[in-house]
């Protein structure tokens, strides 16, 4: 076997290196390096809180099978899920947690587990109008739940010899002319919820489509992680929309804002639902 290792390099970050399999641009290149199954595009995205460290929110790849997926990046491993259908236990069991799959139709999504051993559920995703959809909301506790971005990202990988060069030539394929945005908080809209729980609404729809402005953002409204009901209408959210073109078909918005009250857990995802 031949071995590669790709390093990116970033102007901002910590200093130092980040050369551990769990970070997120690993994980979405292990299917890759390591077995050999391409993607078309791959888009890492970074997260300046609100003391100004830069983290992972993690990378989405579109697959070849044209499946858009999430490699969230997360400070700790996610071992164990705990799920609910809105007031009935889905499931309580251990889980390593790599990355959320959205199917090609956009209407379904599911969760897998590190080197896609195990997938969990199918919620659906919500319409939200002009075939746009919100995938997912993604509630922290706090933002070093999120891992920290470190000047230099290396990966390690061994390869066949008679396919290497195959293997990087898709990896920069799927780079070329792909976005690597740094999502922010709407700093210029403060708010009493502004020293609340960090959150990420995910939409996905037509290359070229107008932003989503309206209500749902996939909050955690029904959550039993919530200390206390999040309202189901919040006025005076300070919302920042981010759009990123994840391939000649799809773009990606994440709208990010900050919601009230504390959260139990580290980590929520909410599948959307409009009463």
């Amino acid at each position: 076997m031949d071995t590669i290792r790709l390093t990116w390099t970033m102007p901002v970050g910590l200093a130092g290196r980040d050369a551990s399999p769990a970070n997120p641009l690993a994980r979405a290149l292990r299917q890759l390096l390591r077995e050999g199954r391409p993607f078309s595009r791959l888009c890492q995205c970074f997260f300046r809180d609100a003391q100004g460290t830069v983290r992972w929110l993690g990378v989405f790849v579109h697959s070849a099978g044209d499946r858009v997926i999430f490699f969230p990046g997360f400070a700790d491993t996610m071992d164990r899920i705990h799920g609910f259908k809105n007031e009935t236990e889905m499931w309580k069991q251990p889980f390593a947690f790599d990355h959320a799959t959205l199917e090609r139709d956009l209407r379904t999504w599911h969760i897998t587990s590190a080197g896609s051993q195990d997938h969990l559920g199918r919620p659906s995703t919500l319409a939200i109008g002009d075939d746009r959809v919100l995938w997912f909301g993604l509630t922290l506790a706090d933002a070093s739940a999120l891992r920290v971005v470190h000047k230099e990202t290396v990966i390690t990988a061994d390869v066949p010899p008679s396919d290497g060069k195959r293997r990087m030539d898709v990896f920069s394929a799927a780079r070329e002319g792909a976005q690597f945005p740094m999502l922010l908080f709407n700093t210029e809209h403060t708010t009493p919820a502004s020293r609340g729980l960090c959150h990420f609404a995910v939409y996905l729809g037509p290359k070229g489509c107008a932003d989503y402005v309206g209500v749902d953002l996939g909050a955690p409204h029904e959550s039993p992680f919530m200390s206390k009901r999040l309202p189901t209408e919040i006025a005076g959210l300070p919302l920042l929309a981010h759009r990123i073109a994840l391939s000649d078909t799809l773009d990606i918005q994440i709208t990010t804002t900050l919601l009230p009250g504390q959260l139990n857990v580290p980590v929520s995802f909410t599948s959307p639902t409009r009463n």
